[in-house]
Parts: structure tokens; C-alpha cells; sequence
């Protein structure tokens, strides 16, 4: 079983997903923010010249690891929460690159293709639940300027806003898996900890019977976390854009 965790940068995705996997004792598949993992990544930010020519790159890449970590946590077996869906790094970042005319219709065509062939591997079987994370932005944008790393601060306002609007008309439309939609302003899972105790309490009640039954004995200090390989927070700067 997987649990996936959506939302926007600045969300909260990360420590929701560490809560989720400590509480109920599962795998831990979180997104790698190593740089020196992506031979693609500074290029692209290196300046709109750079999203152009490094955005088919950048995102095949992402595909690539993201695909790759999937089949490893599909092989393992056990249950998983994993932060952040292939959906997104597909249907929302590299969408939005082209979208934004940084990848051509030809690039975008080709990434399409390989995108819809590897929704058929075993490995791409839809999350048990979707946990998605959302709110105005204006909060969230709020939440980036204090908790969100350098180069997510320093990125344009607009191509945030254009984010934003992308994962909104997404989830709309997602009816892929069940999903629990959560406002950021109800659960500021990194302000309050505390916050993430309803939410793992709805989890429970809509999955009773299919989570481990870990909850009789204390937390564990720290969740056991395996990076997917460079699958990046990019969007987390990204072209895809936690």
C-alpha cells in the first residue's frame, strides 16, 4: 500500500509525510534534494536560456529516478508514504514547462509518449489514498518567503502563482485514487505539530483494518526514510517546476 502526499511548494508535504510513517510505522519515500545528483539542475536555473535548452533534460531525468524508485519500493513490498506522486512531476511541472514555452510541442510530445507507456508498468499502480495538501496563495507564498530554501525564496512570484493555478485545476480533475483534501490554514503541519493528529486520525478512520497496527506502542524517534534517487524537490524549485 502507498500512501501519496501532494501539494504545492511550501505546503508542509515533508513533515506531513514523516508524521504519517512514524505514527503507523510505514516506509518512508522522500523526494532527494542533493543537487550533485541532477547534472541538469543548475543549468536549468541558470537563467530562462537554461529552462529552455535543459527542460526536456531536467524532466526526463525526474521521470527516470521517480520511475526507478517505484519499481525498488514496489520489489520491497511493505507499505509506504511517499512525498510528492509521479503525477505531479508529469502532469503539473513538466505540463507547466511547456505550458510556459520552455519546452517545444515536439519535446513535449516526445515526454508524453514515454510518460503514458510507464503508467502501464506494475510499478505505477495508483496510491491507496492521496493526501493533498492546499490553500490561497497568498499563505502559501507567505510560507515559502520564511520556510522555503534559497533558490524557492529568490524564484518569481509569477511562475509560483501559475504553479499554483496548475495544481489546482489537477487535483480537480484527479480520480485516480480516493483523496483527503487538506487546507494549509486549518493544518500547519510544520507551525503546529500537533495539527498533523487530525489528519492521521481521518487516515486511520477511511483505512482502518489496512494500516499496520503500530499505534499500540510509542512513536520511534525517527521514521525510517529511503530518498528516491534525485527525484528533487525541484519542483520544490522546479520546473516541476516539498
Amino acid at each position: 500500500m502507498i500512501l501519496g502526499v501532494a501539494g504545492m511548494i511550501g505546503c508542509g508535504k515533508t513533515t506531513l509525510s514523516r508524521a504519517l510513517a512514524q505514527r503507523f510505522g510505514l516506509q518512508l519515500a522522500l523526494e532527494s534534494v542533493d543537487e550533485d545528483e541532477n547534472p541538469w539542475l543548475g543549468q536549468f536555473y541558470s537563467g530562462a536560456e537554461g529552462m529552455r535548452q535543459y527542460g526536456l533534460h531536467l524532466q526526463l531525468h525526474f521521470l527516470a529516478t521517480r520511475f526507478k524508485a517505484m519499481r525498488r519500493m514496489r520489489a520491497m513490498g511493505g507499505s509506504w508514504v511517499l512525498d510528492r506522486t509521479w503525477y505531479e512531476d508529469a502532469e503539473i511541472f513538466a505540463r507547466g514547462l511547456f505550458e510556459q514555452g520552455y519546452m517545444n510541442a515536439a519535446d513535449w510530445k516526445l515526454y508524453e509518449q514515454l510518460y503514458a507507456e510507464l503508467l502501464h508498468a506494475p510499478a505505477a499502480r495508483p496510491p491507496r489514498m492521496l493526501l493533498y495538501l492546499e490553500g490561497p496563495l497568498d499563505t502559501i507564498l507567505e510560507r515559502i518567503a520564511t520556510r522555503g530554501r534559497p533558490g524557492e525564496r529568490d524564484a518569481d512570484p509569477e511562475y509560483f502563482s501559475a504553479l499554483h493555478d496548475r495544481y489546482g485545476r489537477w487535483i480537480t480533475d484527479f480520480r485516480k485514487c480516493p483523496v483527503l483534501r487538506l487546507d494549509v490554514r486549518e493544518y500547519d503541519v510544520v507551525g503546529n505539530p500537533n495539527a498533523t493528529d487530525d489528519i492521521i486520525a481521518q487516515v486511520r478512520r477511511q483505512l482502518e483494518g489496512e494500516l499496520p497496527q503500530t499505534e499500540l506502542w510509542p512513536a520511534p524517534a525517527s521514521a525510517s526514510a529511503t530518498p528516491l534517487p534525485s527525484a528533487q524537490k525541484r519542483r520544490s524549485r522546479n520546473a516541476r517546476s516539498a
